[in-house]
């Protein structure tokens, strides 16, 4: 009797005496042995259940797990038992935790789902599954994590058991905090917001489908002398939801779509095969389907980065075969520095009716759209900005998503670039030419694309909280111009060389939708002063959580508030945004901070623009504001107003005597204040007016070892456009331009 030689199980079942999920472990324990069925050789099977599944006993099963496998093994993990979340961590609860535990004891007992990630990543083999029965874990008291003892069991009737109040429905969060992106598989029993059921007297309904497909009743007729990974899958994302409501209840399971290949889970029962006479598969085909491809899923992460690119392919393969060297590319361009970039990882196999078609259907797409809203809110949450790169139907996709998403996750999307996306369907003649099936769902006039249209236009009426730029491709055979454009405005729309394929396929850097992309993302007249592109890109991507943290608060900030919100929208380019603010703002009213802030907003639209009003509208509030400060003897208000009215005197007037009084006012007020960054920029420029530089070096140096890159971008335009007028000297190699770029834009 042949057995796979290289599949190794790892079984969990953490019963308790409430709710009896050790025979479900048993019972597919008993299934992989069994050489009638799986065909896995018994000493290959690790089985930790009951008061075996300690914490100790989960971990050193894994442990024993790590020294027999290798990296040509396939691995089955199985896990039935409590899931938790507390204080934004995940875990899974062994046995034997009980309400007498305190809080502290009660996270030594527990695995969490980092260890858990851990203890998989020591598992050399990328051929890896992980199902995942979580049943609902009770919540916190006063005292700290604790389990109910009565009253725990709920019967819903013909024997469907499910847990009571205070239910852990994050099972898919703890799934994808356990995902190590490199290609894992993992099957939990349920999404968000549900629960897990028991619908007979043994086994859970999630586990009894997946007894079901090991014992090879999920089809009627096989070619293969084994089941494979997607055939489980697919069982169980169909198989549950049509059971689960039978009985009126909603039970989906979640899986990611992020797959190494179709390795083997187990062979094919031997009744079946004997009855079908297959041929016995060699040993290397047991273990690993030939000729895909490994799953890329990851371009490249760094530890520091709070700033993600992700790439969301079409249904024609993989991200690194539809963005072709893109990735790579932005990768080495320096501008880039503090993004990480990171396909979707969803594989073209990720179900059997998406096929290698170029197009697929609805349920694909609500089911990767799906996964994706997920990611966003588990696997990616350590990003402040996520920029989403679409491709075709994967912009479908990404704005389904963000359709779906809660506004705290919405929040962190801050550019979507959608590239020969059909946003408005396709036409029937289109539909006609290339005769695909399903894709008459996502004609024009379908009610997937007229109910995205109009949730888009009702959800944002064009006042979209990110980024956004619609690109064609000039030969697009698929998708039309007016399919991509229609529904934007045409400040967002360009038009790129290509095909639907080639558009996104550039051979080097001279591309038109390398340079869309990486244009889109980094053009900002803040981000382009600053040298270092890492920390700017880290600095906008908290500028973009505090805009979409104040804004909606608005009217109910303090002046701490609003002045951050201020220096973030500015920062973020929407400078109109924070000038309108100011000027309506009733904090404004007379505060010679806020005023202050006003003035400088105008100052720097006047050095943009050199239009005339806007400087004249600044050193009207930077008088104003002077003034205040001097009646209420503010000094630190009265040195920050007169040293910008003194380069206003040289640069918008060319009136060095006002610049003298002005500077001179700054220098004697400023001497006699607490040192700090602005004081020490404002006595440097003094001292450059009046025309003593080395002062000037001196406490421009001090003031750079203080300034983050906002100051420094700010100290270095008052200086270097000062200095400029004052010397009518435009040489970029004179020493003292020098000395400022060196301290303040590297």
């Amino acid at each position: 009797m042949n057995q796979l030689k290289n599949a190794f199980a790892l079984i969990i079942g953490v019963g308790d005496e409430e709710l009896d999920t050790v025979s479900d472990a048993l019972d597919i324990n008993d299934i992989l042995i069994d050489e009638q069925f799986a065909g896995y050789y018994k000493e290959n099977v690790i089985l930790v259940t009951g008061e075996n599944a300690t914490r100790k006993g989960i971990l050193e099963g894994f442990k024993l797990l790590q020294e027999k496998t290798t990296e040509n093994s396939s691995i089955f993990l199985y896990y039935s038992g409590h899931g938790g979340f507390q204080a934004g961590e995940y875990f899974i609860q062994p046995y034997g935790m009980t309400n007498e535990m305190n809080e502290e004891e009660f996270k030594n007992a527990w695995v969490s789902a980092k260890e858990l990630k851990e203890n998989i990543n020591q598992l050399n083999s990328k051929r890896l599954i992980f199902f995942l029965d979580c049943c609902q874990a009770e919540g916190m008291t006063k005292g700290g994590l604790f389990f109910n003892k009565k009253e725990k069991k709920k019967d819903l009737g013909n024997h469907i058991i499910a847990k009571s109040a205070n239910k852990f429905n994050k099972a898919e969060g703890l799934a994808q905090k356990i995902d190590n992106e490199r290609g894992m598989s993992i099957i939990s029993s349920c999404r968000e917001e549900q629960q897990s059921f028991q619908i007979d007297e043994r086994n859970s309904l999630f586990t009894k489908c997946l007894l079901e497909v090991l014992k090879g009743k999920h089809r009627k007729s096989f070619e293969h002398p084994y089941i494979t990974i997607y055939e489980v899958t697919g069982y169980l994302q169909r198989e549950v939801p049509k059971r689960a409501k039978v009985h009126d209840l909603e039970q989906n399971p979640y899986a990611n779509l992020q797959m190494y290949d179709d390795f083997t889970i187990c062979y094919v029962p031997q009744k079946i095969r004997s009855q079908l006479v297959l041929n016995e598969p060699t040993e290397d085909t047991v273990v690993i389907e030939k000729g895909q491809k490994e799953v890329v899923t990851v371009f490249r992460e760094t530890e520091n980065a709070t700033n993600l690119v992700l790439f969301i392919h079409g249904f024609s393969g993989e991200s690194t075969d539809t963005f072709g060297i893109i990735p790579e590319l932005l990768a080495s361009e320096s501008k880039m520095d503090g993004w990480d970039l990171k396909p979707l990882g969803y594989t073209q196999h990720v179900t059997p009716e998406l096929g290698k078609n170029i197009m697929a259907g609805i349920n694909d797409i609500n089911k990767i759209s799906d996964y994706l809203t997920t990611s966003l809110k588990y696997k990616f949450d350590k990003y402040d900005r996520i920029a989403i790169v679409a491709h075709s139907l994967g912009g479908l996709i990404a704005q389904k998503s963000i359709l779906d998403l809660k506004e705290e996750y919405r929040n962190k999307i801050s550019h979507l670039i959608l590239l020969g996306t059909p946003n408005n369907g396709f036409s029937n003649s289109v539909l006609n030419e290339i005769s695909n099936e399903q894709l008459s769902d996502l004609s024009s006039e379908s009610e997937f694309i007229i109910n995205l249209r109009q949730n888009w236009k009702n959800e944002f009426n064009d006042k979209l909280p990110f980024k956004i730029k619609i690109a064609a491709a000039t030969s697009d055979e698929i998708v039309s111009h007016s399919s991509c454009f229609d529904s934007f405005n045409e400040e967002f729309c360009e038009t790129i060389q290509g095909t639907h394929l080639t558009m996104v396929k550039p051979i080097d850097k001279n591309n038109d939708c390398y340079h869309l992309i990486l244009n889109t993302l980094t053009d900002t007249e803040f981000y382009n002063q600053f040298t270092n592109k890492e920390e700017i890109n880290l600095t906008l991507g908290k500028y973009d959580v505090i805009v979409k943290k104040l804004l909606p608060n608005l009217n109910s900030i303090d002046t701490n508030g609003l002045k951050q919100l201020i220096f973030s929208l500015e920062g973020l380019d929407r400078k109109e945004e924070a000038i309108e603010i100011l000027n309506e703002h009733p904090l404004a009213e007379n505060n010679t901070e806020l005023m202050g802030l006003l003035a400088g907003r105008y100052k720097r639209t006047y050095l943009k623009t050199f239009e005339k009003k806007y400087g004249e509208s600044s050193m009207e509030y930077y008088r104003k504001s002077l003034d205040i400060a001097i009646k209420e003897e503010n000094q630190n208000q009265i040195y920050y107003h007169a040293i910008n009215l003194a380069f206003l005197s040289i640069v918008l007037k060319g009136n060095e005597t006002s610049m003298l009084k002005y500077a001179n006012l700054a220098l004697d007020t400023a001497e006699i204040c607490r040192d700090n960054i602005w004081k020490f920029a404002t006595v440097g420029e003094a001292y450059m007016y009046i025309g003593d530089m080395e002062k000037a070096k001196d406490n421009y140096k001090k003031a750079a070892d203080l300034a983050g890159i906002r100051e420094k971008i700010s100290i270095h335009t008052n200086a270097y456009t000062g200095y400029k007028h004052l010397m009518q000297n435009n040489n970029i190699e004179d020493q003292f331009v020098e000395f400022l770029k060196v301290n303040f834009l590297t």
